[in-house]
């Protein structure tokens, strides 16, 4: 993709990220396999930054695509993965002061990456996990990582939920760990999904998220994190304005009056009462606001009739 404009003596590393043709690294038939070029990118960025060898560390390895980065570029590596017998939520990390912790979490309820473990460690298959008990284990991760390493990448992609139309995103979820030094979008080139017939008015997905963290790791320290969102249920009565308020609850009155409209509007639109120490004259007021717009006219006085 060309950006125009753009001066090529920035570098090659854009928060555009796109890798079309199949690299080196890794088993290209381990489904989830990231390009290995994203992880050379991002060591090339950490040794711009002064660290000439990078210690890298991988608790989800997968296919080793992080593993034979490091190798060719030889620096110092350690991966773990749950093949191993690793559990990354609850197992200690391997070592302290990595450089660059990479997370490549499951494809949440896409693909079944313990199917051919034994049942203990299916159990610990984070695929497996129903949505917000993976969402607190990938922000888990996230902090244990930063505890580890000066810089935590985290590659996730979003889901769409089947039958709904809606998506489920780890990264607007997860806990963000030290500062985002970049949002990388990443194409997704030559995804299983493309092969797939959709009904309907389908949005195809055909990028995915690389949040590069800076920690800022010192041992035995403390670590700011931006904790994941919280669901709540909101009441929308909350936002809506006295002058929309009055306008709905007018069309069901016959007799339209102060009194009248106060008491709809406390019925209706309980809220609007809790936020304001005035109700009754707000009702007056917003009456003859909307008598002077031509929306009520008044028959006589105290009393009201739509005039649309």
């Amino acid at each position: 993709m060309e950006i125009r404009g753009f001066n090529d003596a920035f570098g090659e590393l854009t928060t555009l990220i796109s890798v079309p043709n199949r690299d080196r690294y890794g088993n290209a038939q381990y489904r989830g396999n990231y390009a290995g070029d994203v992880l050379a990118k991002l060591i090339s960025y950490l040794q711009r930054t002064g660290i000439q060898s990078p210690y890298v560390y991988d608790p989800m390895e997968g296919g080793k695509t992080s593993r034979d980065v490091c190798s060719y570029l030889g620096i110092p590596y350690v991966g773990d993965d749950i093949h191993n017998g690793f559990d990354v939520v609850n197992d200690d990390f391997h070592d302290v002061g990595f450089d660059l912790t990479v997370l490549h979490y499951p494809y949440w309820n896409m693909i079944d990456y313990a199917a051919d473990l034994p049942k203990h460690l299916q159990s610990l298959d984070m695929s497996r996990m129903d949505w917000k008990t993976f969402i607190a284990a990938v922000s888990h991760v996230n902090q244990k990582a930063a505890a580890h390493s000066r810089y935590v990448a985290v590659l996730v992609g979003d889901m769409v939920v089947k039958g709904k139309g809606y998506i489920k995103s780890i990264q607007r979820e997860m806990s963000w760990v030290g500062a985002p030094v970049r949002h990388f979008t990443k194409v997704q080139h030559n995804a299983m999904s493309y092969r797939r017939n959709y009904r309907g008015n389908f949005i195809p997905i055909v990028t995915e998220h690389l949040i590069l963290f800076k920690t800022d790791y010192k041992p035995g320290g403390q670590l700011w994190i931006l904790a994941p969102g919280q669901y709540k249920q909101i009441s929308t009565d909350q936002y809506i304005t006295w002058r929309n308020a009055v306008k709905h609850v007018t069309k069901n009155l016959e007799n339209i009056t102060p009194q009248a409209v106060f008491e709809a509007v406390k019925e209706r639109f309980p809220i609007k009462l809790k936020n304001t120490n005035t109700p009754e004259a707000t009702v007056r007021r917003t009456l003859q606001e909307l008598e002077a717009e031509g929306f009520l006219r008044r028959r006589v006085r105290g009393y009201y009739e739509r005039a649309v």
